[in-house]
């Protein structure tokens, strides 16, 4: 005995958003149980007993609030009860550490040094030096102020001093905790013709403020106290000192100051939409999609974002997505009193002021988007800041409200017929008649059929004649809510005759099909509420024909 597998339940758990196929559920409902196997009968020898048996098969009492249960991340439902589709999906720009960062920096000076002639060995002078340090951006940026992550302060000092001394080298503007940066770098006189010293200072957690005010462009003071101890060889004042230093592998958590401008891509992202898969006539049309595009920008400095790339998507056929809203759109971003925070700019396409609708009525299969951003595009210098972890990050949400019409569309699929244990007996089965009684109330019409295939997908039989069985849509109001007024009653008889008993337990396969529209032929708009719900019963009447 064949039986129909239950993989087309499964099928229609998984795809729920597509509300017509609720109806594919009475195919299943058909062919669920063959009374083949339910009879137990003796055979007995004399003459031909023709019995009949009936019997239900199976009933079922679905609602939209039922399918949509287990998938309330894709559904949205309005306090009216209306539903609809939605689609998401996100990307995440660069952070600002990958685009903006701080150069290594390499500053040396040179200056000298006398001893007083009336120092005694043993005696100790010292004097004080002040120097401008310049920082440099890749891109020209003005620093004002940088919270360090980490990195490397070098000092390597040279002099030809013949007495013992040492380097100090304070800066005020460099600060941990409230603490001044300090470096001691210390020389000790070995009787070599010159002494080379290196030390490094970590940088990590450090604030630095520069100076750009009186002309000066990121510029820090360091003040550099030079101190030497007079030992038992000669004076040969003036000595040199010669003092490179460098910072290397600056890492910031926070920055302040102007960063020019600069590029920040945004990936091609798509979201993909499903509702309009396994069509094989392309006819949904929304009559208000939503398409929302959120930008969340925590880069505090002005920002310009441009869709360089917009449109939708089918079967490599591409429609793109316009608007009077693009393609530049200047974002908002935080403030100073919201450092870590981000400020959201929200694009709403929709029927008034885009093609949305149209895009929609392709029964696109996905969305694409790509652009970049542009920073500072004015070019004006104004006061930014960044941290290490700025983005910009992109939230598109597609919403599809269940409002609209369908003009007649198929959906179509295939399972498999599994052969059991219990031997085939087509002989005794005269006759079936399937009896199908429904309520329907969604306005929706739907003609079912369920084909018959060979191995090689080649339908060579099918359970309804000639177009299939008509389950009628429920009637509606009228707008602006559309809503059903009752549900509408259906009645339907299908006899399966030998030559149809003969081609199932010749079939390989299944196809499933559901052709579906709207109330009246497609012509008029519906809605779809989650109280909508869809009452079947399913019998059977069986005749045999045997020997006794």
């Amino acid at each position: 005995m064949k039986t129909l597998t239950h993989k087309r339940l499964r099928y229609f758990s998984k795809n729920k958003p597509r509300f017509i196929l609720l109806f594919i559920l009475v195919i299943s409902f058909i062919t669920h149980s063959c009374y083949k196997d339910r009879l137990d009968l003796d055979k007995i020898a004399g003459g031909k007993w023709t019995p009949e048996v009936a019997g239900p098969i199976a009933h079922a009492d679905l609602s939209m609030s039922y399918l949509i249960k287990d998938s309330k991340n894709i559904w949205k439902e309005y306090p009216d009860g209306l539903l609809s589709l939605i689609y998401r999906q996100n990307a995440i720009t660069d952070i600002a550490a990958d685009i903006i960062s701080v150069p290594d920096q390499q500053n040396d000076t040179t200056f000298n040094f006398s001893l007083s002639p009336a120092m005694q060995v043993g005696d100790s002078t010292f004097e004080y030096l002040v120097f401008d340090t310049q920082f440099t951006g890749h891109n020209g940026e003005r620093l004002d102020s940088i919270l360090i992550k980490n990195g490397l302060m070098e000092f390597e000092v040279t002099t030809d001093l013949n007495h013992d001394g040492y380097l100090e080298i304070t800066i005020p503007s460099l600060t941990k905790y409230g603490v001044t940066f300090r470096k001691r770098i210390d020389f000790t006189y070995s009787g070599n013709s010159s002494t080379t010293v290196k030390v490094t200072a970590s940088l990590e957690d450090y604030y630095l403020t520069l100076i750009n005010t009186g002309g000066l462009h990121n510029y820090l003071k360091e003040y550099i106290k030079v101190s030497a101890t007079k030992l038992a060889t000669p004076d040969l004042s003036p000595y040199s000192f010669e003092l490179k230093q460098s910072t290397k592998g600056l890492n910031y958590y926070l920055a302040m100051g102007y960063f020019h401008q600069h590029t920040i891509n945004i990936d091609e992202t798509s979201i993909p939409i499903n509702l309009f898969d396994n069509q094989t006539v392309s006819s949904i049309f929304i009559e208000d999609p939503h398409l929302i595009i959120k930008f969340h920008n925590s880069y505090g400095l002005p920002t310009d974002i441009t869709m360089d790339e917009f449109y939708a998507e089918k079967d490599g056929v591409k429609k793109n997505i316009t608007s009077s809203l693009l393609p530049t759109i200047s974002i908002n971003y935080p403030s100073f009193a919201q450092i870590g925070q981000s400020d959201t700019t929200t694009l709403h396409f929709n029927i008034n002021n885009s093609n949305i609708k149209d895009i929609i009525a392709m029964n696109p299969k996905k969305i694409v988007f790509k652009g970049f951003a542009q920073t500072n595009p004015s070019g004006t210098p104004t006061d930014n800041f960044i941290l290490d972890t700025s983005k910009i990050m992109v939230d598109a949400e597609l919403e599809i409200p269940m409002y609209g019409r369908a003009l007649e569309f198929e959906l179509r699929d295939t399972t498999a017929i599994n052969t059991g244990d219990t031997p085939d007996y087509p002989n005794e089965i005269k006759s079936i008649t399937i009896n199908l009684n429904s309520d329907n109330g969604f306005p929706i019409d739907v003609k079912l059929q369920l084909y018959m295939i060979d191995s090689l997908d080649n339908i060579i039989d099918s359970v309804f004649k000639s177009e299939g069985h008509l389950v009628a849509a429920a009637p509606i109001g009228p707008a602006p809510d559309y809503r059903v007024t009752s549900k509408q009653h259906n009645l339907a008889r299908i006899s399966l005759d030998q030559s149809q008993i003969d081609s199932y337990n010749k079939a390989e396969g299944l196809i499933l099909s559901a052709r579906a529209s709207t109330t009246d032929a497609g012509t008029k708009v519906v809605k779809l509420y989650s109280d909508y719900s869809v009452y079947m019963e399913v019998s059977a009447k069986v005749e045999l024909e045997t020997n006794f």
